[in-house]
């Protein structure tokens, strides 16, 4: 397993978008595994193998389902997010993980309350540009989109300038 200042622990978005883009391939090229928590692994499970995600939870190795211990905290921050998000950041509070990559608005401003580092799916992107691992983001982020998830105008302008396609 990775040493604890490279655990990434991941949500289901993030797994269900690149899935939707046939890219979750960045994830094990960026980070060399990653770690879902157990509800994260049932919410991708319940849809069936023809949801995406469900293959990649199935047969790649570097997606690691773990357990959480603290019960507790999980129960308190149910008030707020839903099940997945809640064990994402005490598995990555438990794990003492570097990164957490997380698109939900509430979930992220919880975790990031917490001390965590959140990333979201386009910033995943964005750094799989930055390392050459793809050419465009902007094709990705229309093909991302058609598969439902939302973006502010203000966001995709930012990520675009971010990765100099603003004005292609």
């Amino acid at each position: 397993m990775s040493s604890a200042k490279n655990i990434v622990v991941v949500n289901s978005s993030p797994l269900i978008y690149l899935s939707a883009i046939e890219k979750v391939g960045i994830l094990k090229k960026l980070f060399h595994e990653i770690i879902i928590p157990e509800a994260v692994k049932r919410e991708l499970m319940s849809g069936g193998k023809d949801n995406f995600a469900f293959k990649e939870i199935n047969s790649e190795k570097w997606i690691i389902t773990k357990r959480i211990k603290n019960k507790l905290a999980k129960n308190y921050l149910l008030t707020d997010i839903d099940d997945g998000e809640a064990e994402v950041i005490v598995l990555a509070e438990e794990l003492k993980a570097k990164t957490v990559i997380m698109d939900d608005r509430l979930g992220r401003r919880l975790a990031k309350l917490r001390g965590l580092n959140i990333i979201g799916t386009l910033r995943v992107l964005v750094s799989a540009k930055e390392k050459g691992m793809i050419t465009e983001i902007k094709p990705l982020i229309k093909q991302i989109k058609e598969a439902g998830f939302w973006i502010s105008d203000d966001v995709q302008k930012a990520i675009l300038q971010q990765s100099k396609e603003w004005n292609i």
